[in-house]
Formats: C-alpha cells, structure tokens, sequence
C-alpha cells in the first residue's frame, strides 16, 4: 500500500513542475487520475525553479541559485548545492545530478550526490524566458533544449557535444519546457503561443500538436499519460494528455498556490 502510494504522488509547486513517484526508473499508470487531493506543503529557501526525485530524496532548485535537499520524511537540507544564478533544471541519472543554470550563455553542471562537482559545460542558449524543465535524459545521453537556437543539443554525461537537432516547432523568446518521451521522442511545450507537441529525434518529425491546454510551463511524461501544468501566475492547472495520440484527457485546477510563496506541494491522484 505504501508503494502504491509513493508511485501515485503527485508534487507541485509555484513554478508548476511536476514530478510523479519515483523517476529514478520508467513507471507504468494504468490509467489517467480521475482526481487530485491536497496533501501537505514544505518550505524551502526560496522560489522555486526545479524539481527532482532521485533515491529517496527531492531535489528543489530555487531562483536564488541554490538546490535544496528534501528526504522522504520532509526534512529540508538547505543550499545542498549553491550555484550563481537561477536553477533551470535539474535531472538525476546514474547517480549523477545535471542542472541547468540560467546565464549569457546558460550552464550545465553534473553533480555527484554527495553535492560535489564533476564537471560543468556552456550551453549555448540565452532565453531570457527561463522557467520550463528543458533536460530529458534518452539512452544514457542528455538532450537539452536551446530555445535561442530552435535545437535540442546531445551531450554525453561528461558535456560533450554528440550534435544539435533542429526543431522548427520551438518559438522563440517564450517558455519552453521539455521532456523524454520514449528513447526516440520527447514532448515539448510552449507558453505563448499556447501547444504541447510530441518530437521524433530520430526522424526529427512532429508526431502531434495539442493547442488545448492554456499556457503550458511544464510537462513531464509517464508511460501513455503526459502530465502539463500551466497559468503559474494565478492558478496552478495540471492538464493529462494521451502520449501516443496528442489527446486531452482530464484537467484540473487549484487556485490556492500561487508563484509568491517558497513552497513545493505534494498531491495525492
């Protein structure tokens, strides 16, 4: 029961990144959930930007550049890890933590869990609309959005450049959020003007477009389900869309948090 329950949870917080369960492996949701119910709030050190599970504990970047440190019983390790600048991202793989730090051009920095550094690289994006989830982690390599650039650029785990995509799909100058799909897709999505689109990197082809969903900030995807949450400035909406075929499945809304307070919310589906 306990299982059942940590793989149904659902965290969001003001910037309207989601996360569900465990993302340390590929889960499987049978069906999409018929509702959402509020289940507790924790404080951290500042806004949040980021977040991602991983072994247990929750890892939230925030907008003064740090990355605090949550463990399952909802005790906050504060400034585990200390940037410059806002935190854009963050992803976990083979016990590495990857972050995406805004900047002219923005950074990318593999960490170890400990919070020590191993190895940090440019990314060659400059968007000054930052929030968005923009890593996703396929087949061992991390394909990250370039929003300035309309791309996705491959990197190895140590930062080398394995080539750029482009991708005609991602405007510019708008939040852009993206993540894996399967080991050949990712699904993208664009605040303004409003869509979630499914992309093959492999044929490098929009496979669908859902312009259903108002301002989408974030997405992240779970076997058939993607889950899109989107107006952070008022409400938070969490939209579930069908992976394979682009439809929209259920939406729902929680207009009580709000991007003014230093919180990340977990929900139960």
């Amino acid at each position: 029961a306990e299982k059942e329950k940590r793989e149904t949870e659902l965290v969001v917080h003001h910037t309207d990144d989601v996360i569900l369960g465990d993302r340390s492996q590929r889960m499987s949701i049978r069906s999409p959930p018929t509702g959402l119910q509020y289940e507790k709030a924790i404080r951290v050190g500042y806004w949040c930007t980021a977040v991602c599970h991983y072994k247990g504990y929750t890892y939230v970047g925030l907008d003064d550049g740090a990355v605090d440190r949550i463990d399952d019983q909802g005790n906050v390790k504060s400034a585990f890890i200390k940037l410059g600048s806002h935190v854009l991202s963050i992803r976990a793989h083979n016990d590495q933590l990857f972050i995406l730090m805004y900047g002219n051009p923005y950074k990318m920095y593999s960490y170890g869990l400990k919070g020590s550094v191993i190895c940090t690289w440019d990314h060659h994006d400059s968007n000054i609309c930052v929030f968005g989830s923009k890593i996703s982690i396929i087949n061992n390599q991390l394909a990250v959005a370039d929003v300035t650039n309309k791309r996705i650029t491959l990197y190895t785990p140590a930062g080398e450049v394995i080539g750029h995509i482009q991708c005609a799909g991602i405007p510019a100058n708008t939040y852009v959020s993206m993540c894996e799909c399967d080991d050949n897709s990712v699904i993208i999505s664009c605040y303004h003007p409003a869509k979630v689109f499914k992309f093959n990197l492999t044929i490098e082809d929009i496979q669908w477009i859902n312009s259903n969903v108002t301002q989408p900030c974030t997405v992240r995807c779970y076997g058939q389900y993607v889950f899109v949450s989107g107006e952070f400035i008022a409400n938070t909406r969490i939209s579930v869309i069908n992976s394979e075929t682009g439809e929209l499945f259920v939406l729902y809304t929680d207009t009580i948090h709000t991007r003014s307070s230093p919180y990340w919310y977990i929900y139960n589906c």
